[in-house]
């Protein structure tokens, strides 16, 4: 199974059997368990750019992402600096949307 590119951060639901990837490039990969052996892509959902790392809160089923605004890198710059003042956390909640950007 594919996921985006940029991944920093796993997350397990145990109650759900399902594995979330946050990746850099500004999508979250939603991968379904059906078997040990055997996995589901379920969708792809959009983000934000630089979003790559992910907390779940197992008694919410919560999601939390955090990122901010970035400046375009210098041809020296191997990442792009932070914007100052632009820190939020994405937060994700079933049905899988974005719900709130803080």
């Amino acid at each position: 199974i594919g996921i985006g590119e940029g991944c920093d951060g796993v997350a397990f639901d145990e109650t759900t059997n399902t594995i979330y990837t946050s990746n850099g490039e500004g999508t979250m990969s939603v991968i379904h368990e059906i078997s040990k052996t055997e996995y589901k892509l379920e969708a792809t959902l959009a983000t934000k750019k630089g979003a790559r790392t992910i907390a779940l809160d197992p008694s919410t089923h919560k999601l939390y992402l955090p990122t901010a605004d970035f400046e375009t890198p210098t041809e020296s710059e191997k990442r792009p600096k932070m914007k100052p003042g632009t820190f939020q956390v994405l937060v994700f909640a079933k049905p899988l949307q974005l719900i709130m950007a803080k």
